[in-house]
């Protein structure tokens, strides 16, 4: 080992001996020194093969990293680059996986070290990877040591595995649990800790939202215990004030019925460049093990799972086709109604004047009409009389319920709130304690505890004011008048009902306590709908809802609507929405008409248009015009001349908009003027108007547009053409397009 081999040339001897360190876990630095030393000892060696002191580098940024690849081993990296830069002559490591034990990483290695004829030498010798039977050894001994790294983590995975399946795998625990030193696990032997973990399932039992949980310890100042995980406070209680997250964990947590779980979690490696490795949460049908009963539990495993269960049906987007969480909104069948055509949920729509429940299924996914609406006040009030008149014989249940409820609630506060205090004067008498063992003399640390101790005192004080505050009103027991109180409102269950005190959510709750679904079939037109209710014993009660008056000033008048009747069977959408604007009519939140109000309009009420935007195959409407294409292939000629023609007015045209698609009247007087049939003697041509009138000639075609003047072509020598006008005689307006006058609007 120690003489200088052959394959050590002078061109070797004036480049860099790199010495390469890696050890794989922090535990292996710490625990096994002697590999680590070993390492560092090979910078000798590569003196007392020839290399000077000042070149030979150690390189030991990897130390406590992995080799299985080269993903954030700095050391490596800088190795590799010195190698291609041809600044090594050699590299020194004990043995080849220290380097890698990720064959395409070794691979390239040594194909970088063969191109820069670097050597490799371990504590078996010195390697020529230009040599083939040096290059076959060192890519046998890579595969060996990838091999041995998978043999080693298959081992530890199925001992580890193993393990686990019996329940004795110790993972870590959440808050509320302890781990004795032999490895049994028990509940938190701090009653603080255990009731307010407690606290949380009760709550969550009783109002179905982990946010409701929330809200009720916010509301009675209650901390939330966190157990400390990292050093060197690990394994510390530590009171926060909470948060949403905290309940969540605790809920969907399984430690908590005492079950021990084991593969939650899976790594997945996402396509990327490079690869990112993720972390993906599986459902609880794909955990790897499961074992009830190992943990003390402070709920039962199907509580757990119906937990579970709610949670994924409080989701706001139903994804998991829940009821959803009871929300604060005048619908209180929010969650529970569902379209009685397609089955799917209803949602609520509180964009208008009153919430609507609507199917939205088919128009927002497959841009089709919506299924059904219907007001949402008309099916509540029917579904509300069922409920108050199903629950009217559990009155006097009701009554011993709500005193037990309050009674139990308030308790457990009071309960959390001594141990709080209790917590805080012990903080204070240890602080205490701490003072006054330090050493009088000690000023610098005696300074510091009385600060601690001061802080402690106040703290508890602060609690001690703030508890008797609440106690003598949140906290305080129910006196007679209002244990009376509540007994009158459980027996009255309609005037608890619509008590101002009593919020939507909380009807929303008393509602799925016994109605499990709620299905609305809307009739067509003004029929009404049928309410089909499922109540959670399994009945089932229908129910007839008449459409709702809607209140008149938010109707489109029947002078407003015969005036669309009367000018649809004429005028396209757009024409008819300018004469009921041009007559004073306004839509019914004052509005002016457009074609699209009008055409919804004519939707609702079934009116019919003669002449649409698509004539659907005919070639005109019925009031003559055609599509200018047509008009076009008629006279043939371009549709750009067309289009001028229309522009100065030598055909009558209808355009709803800009852009929009070009209407022509084409009569047969039409056909003659512009084809070159016409009689054009006593009409003068366009420019000796204009020299007449001693205007332009745009003014003149303007006049033309106006309707004073008929536009006749004829020709004007071979292949070339001009225009005389005639004037044209004055019409009497229309008889059929009365309007009621300005000033009546719609009401």
């Amino acid at each position: 080992m120690t003489a200088v081999s052959p394959k050590v040339e002078p061109r070797h001897l004036r480049l860099l001996a790199a010495v390469y360190v890696r050890q794989s876990t922090p535990q292996q630095l710490q625990n096994n020194q002697e590999s680590t030393r070993r390492q560092y000892g090979l910078a000798d060696r590569a003196r007392r093969m020839g290399w000077p002191e000042t070149a030979v580098r150690v390189i030991d940024d990897d130390l406590g990293m992995s080799g299985a690849s080269c993903e954030n081993r700095t050391g490596f990296q800088r190795l590799v680059a010195a190698i291609g830069m041809g600044e090594v002559g050699i590299v020194l490591v004990t043995e080849v996986s220290r380097l890698s034990r990720l064959n395409s990483d070794w691979h390239r290695v040594i194909e970088l070290c063969a191109v820069f004829r670097t050597l490799i030498a371990d504590e078996d010798g010195v390697y020529d990877p230009q040599n083939p039977n040096d290059r076959l050894l060192l890519g046998v001994k890579g595969t060996l040591f990838a091999a041995e790294l998978h043999v080693l983590q298959a081992r530890m995975r199925g001992a580890l595995t193993s393990k686990a399946e019996r329940g004795e795998l110790a993972v870590a625990l959440p808050v509320g649990y302890r781990r004795r030193p032999d490895g049994v696990v028990v509940q938190d032997p701090d009653d603080a800790v255990r009731l307010a973990i407690a606290a949380v399932f009760e709550r969550f039992a009783a109002l179905g939202n982990a946010r409701a949980v929330l809200r009720h310890f916010v509301e009675n100042g209650l901390m939330v215990p966190r157990l400390v995980q990292a050093r060197p406070e690990m394994g510390r209680i530590v009171w926060e004030r909470p948060v949403y997250r905290m309940f969540h964990r605790m809920l969907a947590n399984p430690a908590y019925a005492g079950t021990f779980v084991y593969g939650r979690c899976r790594g997945e490696i996402t396509a990327a460049d490079p690869p990112v490795a993720t972390t993906r949460r599986l459902p609880p049908e794909e955990w790897s093990t499961v074992i009830e009963g190992v943990y003390p539990g402070y709920i039962s495993h199907g509580t757990f799972l119906a937990n579970r269960q709610k949670l994924r049906a409080n989701r706001y987007n139903f994804a998991a086709k829940g009821r959803g969480a009871a929300r604060e909104g005048a619908a209180l069948l929010q969650g529970l109604a569902h379209c009685g055509r397609c089955g799917r949920q209803m949602g609520v729509s509180y964009g208008r004047q009153q919430p609507r429940y609507e199917c939205r299924f088919a128009q927002t996914h497959r841009a089709e009409p919506m299924c059904q609406s219907f007001i949402a006040d008309a099916i509540d009030g029917v579904v509300v009389r069922a409920f108050l008149d199903a629950v009217r014989p559990a009155g006097l249940e009701a009554t011993l319920v709500a005193l037990r409820e309050l009674g139990r609630e308030r308790g457990e506060a009071d309960r959390l709130w001594r141990l709080r205090l209790e917590r805080a004067r012990y903080e204070a008498r240890l602080a205490q304690r701490q003072y006054d063992a330090v050493d009088p003399d000690n000023r610098l640390v005696a300074r510091e505890l009385e600060r601690r101790w001061e802080a402690a005192l106040a703290e508890a004080e602060r609690l001690a004011e703030e508890y008797e505050r609440l106690r003598q009103t949140e906290l305080r027991p129910l006196d007679d008048l209002e244990a009376g109180e509540v007994r009158r409102l459980a027996s009255d269950l309609p005037a608890l009902w619509h008590a101002d005190t009593t919020t939507p959510v909380d009807r929303k709750r008393l509602l799925r306590l016994v109605v499990a679904s709620v299905a609305v079939t809307v009739g067509s037109g003004r029929s009404g709908a049928e309410v089909h209710v499922l109540w959670s014993g399994g009945a089932r009660t229908t129910y007839r809802v008449d459409s709702p008056d809607m209140g008149r000033h938010l109707r489109t008048g029947t002078h407003a609507l015969d005036a669309i009747r009367a000018l649809s069977s004429r005028m396209p959408d757009h024409r008819v929405a300018a004469e009921l604007t041009a007559g004073g009519l306004r839509t019914r939140r004052g509005k002016p008409w457009t074609a699209i109000r009008v055409a919804s309009m004519r939707r609702q009420h079934g009116i019919p248009t003669a002449c649409p935007a698509d004539t659907g195959g005919r070639v005109s409407r019925a009031d003559g015009f055609i599509p200018a294409r047509v008009a076009a292939r008629r006279l043939g000629i371009t549709l750009g001349a067309i289009r001028i023609w229309a522009h100065r007015g030598v055909l009558a045209c209808d355009q709803s908009r800009a852009a929009a698609k070009l209407w022509i009247r084409l009569g047969e007087g039409d056909v003659r003027r512009v084809a070159g049939a016409a009689d054009t003697r006593g009409m003068e041509r366009v420019r000796d108007a204009a020299s007449r009138c001693g205007t332009s000639v745009d003014a003149i075609w303007e006049r033309v547009r106006r309707g004073e003047f008929d536009a006749c072509r004829a020709p004007r020598g071979p292949g070339q053409w001009e225009w005389w006008l005639s004037p044209r005689p004055p019409q009497l307006a229309p008889t059929d397009a009365h309007l009621p006058t300005a000033g009546k609007a719609d009401a």
